[in-house]
């Protein structure tokens, strides 16, 4: 029921961006960012764990993106506008396991780092309101399917957005996205949401 609902959201924005803001502006995005985990919750049956007292700690430390943006814009609307863009993204975790008597390190306490790289692809599509002609605050919503994963494969995080366009020409946004699933949801943890602030380029080459 839940994926029904957002995908009927996305249906109806694009039949509303397609048939009220005709005006369309396409071009390459680029970004990346922070990334934040919440809620962890370690898996305490997970076998490190319980032999010799092991300790676990994962840390999502970065993003990035590549997308392609289309925006609809409409000059008898011009303070509103959407953004609809299909993206690729990944997410790097960092892995530590801390054993108290490592055998291979004399017995001596010792870190065992590693990182993981995580895949997904993305349809984000938000809403916008130019505060100014350069200024503008969005909002929406981004449909994510996580191909390389540990976890769980589908999320659907919400997004803000403050941004600015030089010129009309190089846009440049901030956006933070807040996920509500459990998407590390793997052998070492029982649950874990992620959120991301992110800083994105779009750099439109095309218009209708």
């Amino acid at each position: 029921m839940r994926k029904r609902n957002i995908l009927l959201f996305l249906l109806v924005l694009t039949f509303v961006s397609v048939e009220t803001f005709a005006q369309v502006k396409t071009g390459l995005l680029i970004g990346g960012g922070l990334g934040f985990e919440q809620g962890l919750k370690i898996n305490k049956n997970y076998p490190l764990i319980l032999k010799d007292g092991a300790y676990i700690d994962d840390n999502y430390q970065y993003n990035g993106l590549l997308g392609y943006r289309i925006r609809f814009e409409n000059k008898k609307y011009q303070s509103i506008f959407f953004d609809v863009d299909p993206l690729v993204n990944l997410k790097v975790y960092e892995s530590k396991d801390y054993y108290p008597k490592d055998e291979t390190n004399y017995g001596s306490p010792a870190w065992i780092k590693s990182h993981n790289v995580n895949f997904s692809l993305a349809v984000s599509s938000s809403v916008n309101y130019r505060i100014t002609s350069s200024l503008y605050i969005g909002a929406g919503i981004e449909p994510t399917w996580n191909i390389v994963t540990d976890g769980k494969h589908f999320d659907a995080p919400v997004l803000g957005r403050i941004g600015y366009n030089c010129h009309g020409k190089v846009d440049f946004a901030l956006t933070y996205k807040q996920g509500f699933t459990n998407v590390i949801n793997t052998d070492r943890y029982t649950k874990g949401r992620i959120s991301d602030l992110s800083l994105s380029v779009f750099v439109p080459f095309k218009s209708k």
